[in-house]
């Protein structure tokens, strides 16, 4: 995903976000259907009637697409959106995630990234593209839980992320249990004591 900050100019014509919407559709239709081995710069290309030369000035590689495509259909953290108490907006967060990993795209970048390496560009980019955005929203929102009395702090705000995050994500590799509502409700309530 192109980065939220000022990026320097580039040579030749601006990025379309046009184009780039029609390489994360075909990304995600492949994603849909073949999972994440399906996803290459040659079928993105195929399927968008996008070239491989602009596809590539949006993303370094296909499994950055991917994830990008897959990001884009969980749903993006929302953070920055103030519409809501920030404890309850946490909550949505992380439903929303349990909803990306319970469809078959979810499953399918779970099963590859569990197979992965850690050093892999599919393995980087899910760290980099979902679960570091994800967690930076995530502390956003529990800074802000402090800062209103929603929350007690917590002694370490990193652990207090590792204790939420981690159970999700041992949960999605495993495989042993589902991630439901339930479940990451029940993780809010372990980590985070309201300030009743």
């Amino acid at each position: 995903m192109p980065s939220q900050s000022p990026s320097p100019p580039t040579r030749g014509r601006p990025r379309d976000p046009r184009t780039r919407a029609t390489i994360l559709a075909a990304a995600r239709a492949l994603l849909e259907r073949g999972g994440l081995t399906a996803v290459t710069i040659e079928a993105i290309a195929s399927k968008s009637g996008v070239s491989r030369p602009t596809i590539y000035r949006y993303w370094p590689n296909a499994p950055a697409v991917a994830m990008a495509a897959f990001l884009e259909a969980s749903g993006a953290p929302t953070a920055t959106k103030a519409s809501r108490s920030p404890l309850n907006a946490l909550r949505a967060q992380l439903r929303a995630l349990a909803d990306a990993f319970a469809a078959p795209s979810g499953r399918s970048v779970a099963a590859m990234v569990a197979a992965a390496q850690s050093e892999t560009e599919l393995a980087k980019a899910f760290r980099n593209e979902f679960i570091a955005r994800n967690r930076d929203a995530a502390r956003v929102l529990l800074e802000r839980c402090i800062e209103g009395k929603q929350i007690s702090a917590p002694a370490d705000i990193d652990l207090a992320l590792d204790l939420i995050f981690g159970p999700l994500f041992y949960r999605l590799l495993m495989g042993h249990a589902p991630i439901t509502h339930a479940f990451v409700d029940q993780l809010v309530d372990v980590v985070v004591h309201s300030r009743d």
